[in-house]
């Protein structure tokens, strides 16, 4: 029997890998990590690593990757014409802190700007189709940017609001500028 691309054996050892470099990034940046490294922190032959991936730069845009498809996934549960942000900004925080260790990693120093570009890129669907211009990519990348940060500030607390709560402030800045955002949370006090 041929061994298919996705299967369990595969989806292990790359489970493997990518949970070795989140673990060997919580202490060391990307650009340091050697390939034998990966290897042994998921004890595998580093043939089997090169199997999968050609450098470990390749192993962390397939994390990336797997990030943004996933949220790509949740922002396809909702129907593009009665799409509520706040539910959709919810349900990915929820995800995000289920995955807390990995996006403490991704959005530290160690990590790189693959996940705001990905970021950019959802950001950029929640615009209007005339919004798409260069000043749209602009809002999009400041949003962005906006939420990396506030995501970056939510994981680092120990005891830290509910996703929910984070997801409406998310929407009040966005909604309503910074203003909005104050008020929000004069009243959720």
């Amino acid at each position: 029997m041929e061994n298919k691309p996705d299967s369990r054996r595969v989806k292990m050892t790359k489970k493997l890998l990518k949970a070795s470099l989140i673990e060997l990034m919580k202490k060391t940046p990307l650009h340091s990590i050697t390939i034998k490294d990966i290897c042994d922190g998921a004890d595998v032959n580093r043939s089997t690593f090169y199997r999968h991936y050609e450098t470990q730069f390749d192993l962390y845009n397939d994390i990336i990757s797997d990030i943004s498809g996933d949220i790509e996934v949740i922002l396809s549960e909702y129907n593009k014409e009665k799409r509520d942000i706040c539910l959709f900004l919810t349900s990915t925080l929820e995800y995000i802190e289920k995955n807390r260790d990995t996006f403490l990693v991704i959005l530290s120093d160690k990590g790189s700007i693959g996940l705001g570009e990905a970021f950019n890129r959802i950001t950029m669907k929640f615009l209007p189709t005339e919004s798409t211009t260069e000043l749209g990519t602009y809002i999009a990348q400041f949003v962005a940017a906006g939420m990396t940060s506030v995501l970056w500030t939510w994981l680092n607390q120990e005891e830290r609001r509910s996703a929910k709560e984070v997801a409406k402030l998310i929407y009040a800045l966005m909604r309503h500028g910074l203003r909005g955002a104050i008020d929000f949370t004069s009243v959720s006090k």
